[in-house]
């Protein structure tokens, strides 16, 4: 009998709170811009190697919010040594991206990566033409899905148990926004 009891509370309580849910409307969960840094400079630095050619260190990610744009622009310090002559190069990347959650693992990701410019400092003329576009391209590939921000899974299931589910995803000027719907 004390179980039944039990049941039927819980089974009221979780109907009552997904009912709250859709009464009391949408919640967001805000990242301020100082706390995405921070989650993002954990990463780095980066090093990987390229057509067993090139070394390549990325590292000092600095972001910036485009609310007006929906994305966020970072600059990144890059060092790129070819493992023939071994001279490093120094420079950097811009570029920006939009953001997408991804359900699946819910975190939120960099997409429709666009490198603005790709500088190495140290290069000769024609070599800097080249390497810029490869560059370009590589930065692109490598940071396309990248993750920026992890929803803790105790959250996730908090927000379930309340009625809620991640929806739309928004760079503002106080940060990245997260909105959570009423579950249908």
């Amino acid at each position: 009998m004390l179980h039944r009891r039990r049941l039927l509370v819980a089974g009221s309580t979780t109907l009552l709170l997904s009912g709250c849910a859709a009464v009391l409307g949408p919640r967001n969960i805000v990242v301020s811009q100082e706390r995405l840094q921070a989650l993002v400079a954990r990463r780095f630095p980066v090093t990987r190697r390229y057509l067993e050619l090139f070394d390549v260190t990325v590292a000092a990610p600095r972001l910036t919010l485009l609310p007006e744009l929906n994305r966020l622009a970072t600059k990144l310090d890059v060092s790129a040594s070819d493992r023939l002559l071994r001279r490093p190069m120094n420079g950097s990347i811009d570029l920006t991206s939009a953001l997408r959650f991804d359900a699946a693992d819910n975190t939120v990701r960099l997409a429709d990566v666009r490198v603005d410019s790709f500088v190495l400092g140290d290069a000769p003329g024609p070599l800097q033409n080249q390497l810029s576009r490869i560059g370009k391209l590589l930065a692109e590939e490598m940071l396309d899905g990248e993750v920026v921000y992890t929803l803790k899974p105790e959250d996730v299931k908090n927000a379930q148990g309340r009625g809620y589910q991640p929806g739309e995803l928004k760079v503002t000027p106080r940060g990245l926004v997260l909105t959570l719907n009423p579950s249908p």
